[in-house]
């Protein structure tokens, strides 16, 4: 899946501590939730967006200390 910001492929993010995680625009959520949840993807999404230099807002998708970045990665990878 692209990055609507960046326009390169989403990348998941891999913290030692909190786990992966990936930032996404508010509008690009609404595409991205569906296909996490079709896997059965374990996440929550930060209640708060903010939007730097007039950008778009963005949030934080996090998938928890157990989460599998690999496996998020692949699923991102396949959509396109």
């Amino acid at each position: 899946m692209i990055d609507e910001m960046t326009k390169e492929s989403l990348r998941v993010e891999n913290d030692d501590i909190a786990g992966p995680s990936l930032m996404v625009t508010l509008t690009q959520l609404d595409a991205v939730r569906p296909l996490l949840d079709r896997h059965e993807v374990f996440y929550w999404v930060d209640a708060d967006a903010i939007s730097l230099d007039n950008g778009p807002y963005t949030t934080v998708i996090n998938f928890g200390k157990g989460g599998d970045a690999a496996r998020i990665q692949a699923i991102l990878d396949e959509a396109g």
